[in-house]
């Protein structure tokens, strides 16, 4: 007998939270939403550290379809409208292996605002149909690949991402955000935070 959509999502919210745990040394405190109005399943901040925090809605498939001899993780789903992105809201998206009792290598982090902006596939009578499709190989090269990253690195990106800000008014000097979206550009490396002297300026 299969496991139900209601028993997956707990088996795999808990998963999520087990992996971001133990892979930031439980240095992050993901807290389960009460109520999920705001269609997001934890609220993650740094332990001791309560400035910024992050909120991740969960999906996950059971299944990996074949496109030729590469595997592709595909998760559907659909939301009422409107989409709320945010910066501080992200999507966690993973296969999730019944025989192994875990996550499938690689796992996917995406912010909303661009999750949003390509995942969309069909708007209907007011229903959003959000379709996620990606390579699930090594070698992959798409526009979800600098979003995948092995399970033992979760925590660590998260961390990263909460450090870091999210935002110019979290850290990045004001022509470094301008760059980084502009179109084309290719960001090779996350940008150094402005110094607080110069921030301090700035403000």
């Amino acid at each position: 007998m299969a496991i139900t959509n209601t028993q997956q999502g707990v088996i795999t919210e808990a998963e999520f939270a087990k992996i971001a745990i133990l892979t930031s040394n439980g240095r992050l405190v993901p807290t389960r939403a009460l109520a999920d109005d705001d269609r997001r399943d934890f609220e993650i901040h740094i332990r001791r550290h309560f400035r910024e925090s992050l909120a991740v809605q969960v999906k996950t498939t059971k299944q990996l379809r074949l496109h030729g001899r590469s595997r592709v993780l595909q998760i559907n789903f659909r939301v009422k409208a409107p989409l709320v992105s945010d910066e501080h809201l992200y999507y966690f998206l993973a296969h999730f292996d019944i025989k192994a009792m875990g996550y499938t290598d690689p796992v996917f982090l995406v912010p909303s605002p661009f999750f949003h902006k390509h995942a969309v596939h069909v708007v209907s009578r007011g229903i959003i149909h959000l379709q996620f499709k990606a390579s699930m190989e090594p070698n992959a090269r798409g526009m979800w690949t600098p979003f995948a990253s092995p399970q033992a690195e979760l925590g660590a990106r998260i961390l990263e991402i909460l450090k870091s800000g999210f935002s110019v008014h979290l850290g990045l000097a004001p022509t470094v955000a301008e760059l980084i979206g502009l179109p084309g550009v290719v960001w090779l490396q996350r940008p150094m935070p402005a110094p607080a002297s110069r921030r301090s300026l700035a403000a």
